[in-house]
């Protein structure tokens, strides 16, 4: 249903926008349906008509699985470990259920406890993909199958021809659920896209390089990169353009040098609009040597390709970022873009070929 909206490429980070979006719903609902357990013991004590010590510590075995989900689940980031862990805890409160069970003088009630895990199972599910909610919830019926060889329910048929219906219904709204986050996925992807897209040149906008640092420490948070090549760049006498050929010309020629700025750079690099003809594109992963081969691609790619409006060059700044404040390197970046422009312009200057020059 949902797998038409959403790209077989991006199911995996919009699992796991799902979950974050529900993880507190299933998580309640896996600690809810754990104690909601324990207070069956009242219901014990009715039928046994006395307090029932038999079931004590089958109810109460519960918190021990409680209390580890409690002390993990803030360390879980991934949905797979969070989708085990959750589904654990609701299969664990069913089996203190059926220890339980065997110690009742009368198990017609069972019944009517097996058909409320089912909702418990929906609850819990609802941060979950279907694909992992079916055998999930499926294997509740597993259970009641097993247990049934020891407990022998006074309504075995009866309990599974009403449980099936149940979980039927359970992972179809399940489905409607998911694709209806599907949509709500969609429409925010849409809307922080244009937050975080330069609408002219189809880059991203400063607005991207808040998104991926620290707060309060300007450090690059993107997992697996631990350094990267920093480029500033801009057009050379962009003014002139403007002047001669008026800001319509103007804006092509930017659409035209985003353009090729983007097809010399790799598709996990970031190129930015950093303002007017000004872009910063950050290398992922890239070393100085790799950096300044690719600034050196965009200044003869761009010096080299017709745009239909005027003959254009660049001036490319080079700076390595290796942790810190990624403001920090921008700034070098941007002080060897200029100390290209004052040099003859159409050129890429490294921070760290010029650094003792400007700082003297």
């Amino acid at each position: 249903m949902f797998e038409k909206k959403i790209a077989k490429e991006e199911l995996e980070t919009f699992y796991q926008s799902k979950y974050e979006y529900f993880r507190r719903l299933s998580f309640m609902a896996a600690i809810i349906t754990a104690f909601a357990e324990i207070t069956y013991f009242g219901t014990d004590c009715q039928i046994f008509g006395r307090f029932a010590w038999e079931t004590l510590i089958p109810r109460f075995s519960i918190l021990i699985p409680v209390a580890f989900l409690v002390i993990f689940e803030p360390r879980i980031k991934s949905y797979k470990v969070a989708t085990v862990m959750n589904y654990l805890l609701a299969h664990a409160a069913m089996w203190a259920t059926i220890w339980a069970i065997w110690y009742l003088p009368d198990r017609d009630f069972a019944r009517e406890g097996f058909i409320i895990m089912h909702f418990a199972f929906l609850a819990v599910g609802f941060g979950m993909p279907v694909k992992y909610h079916i055998p999930m919830h499926g294997a509740m019926l597993l259970n009641i199958i097993i247990s049934n060889q020891w407990n022998h329910y006074e309504q075995f048929e009866m309990m599974i021809s009403m449980s099936v219906p149940i979980y039927i219904g359970a992972v179809v709204l399940m489905m409607i659920q998911e694709s209806s986050y599907a949509d709500h996925y969609l429409v925010r992807k849409e809307l922080q896209n244009s937050l975080m897209t330069d609408s002219l040149t189809a880059v991203y906008n400063r607005n991207k390089i808040e998104e991926i640092l620290v707060p309060d420490s300007g450090k690059l948070d993107i997992p697996h990169v631990d350094y990267a090549t920093v480029l500033m760049m801009d057009i050379d006498w962009f003014k002139n353009v403007n002047d001669t050929y008026g800001h319509d010309s103007g804006d092509k020629i930017l659409v035209f040098f985003a353009e090729q700025i983007k097809n010399c750079v790799r598709s996990l690099d970031i190129v930015v609009r950093w303002g007017g003809e000004e872009f910063v594109v950050l290398l992922l992963g890239a070393d100085l040597d790799a950096g300044c081969k690719i600034a050196e691609k965009i200044r003869t790619t761009v010096e080299n390709s017709s745009n239909e409006v005027c003959p254009i060059t660049t001036s490319i700044g080079v700076c390595r970022y290796d942790g810190g404040d990624f403001h920090e390197s921008v700034k070098k970046a941007d002080k060897a873009l200029y100390y290209a422009k004052n040099h003859g312009r159409n050129r890429v200057v490294m921070y760290d070929d010029i650094k003792d020059e400007i700082e003297d």
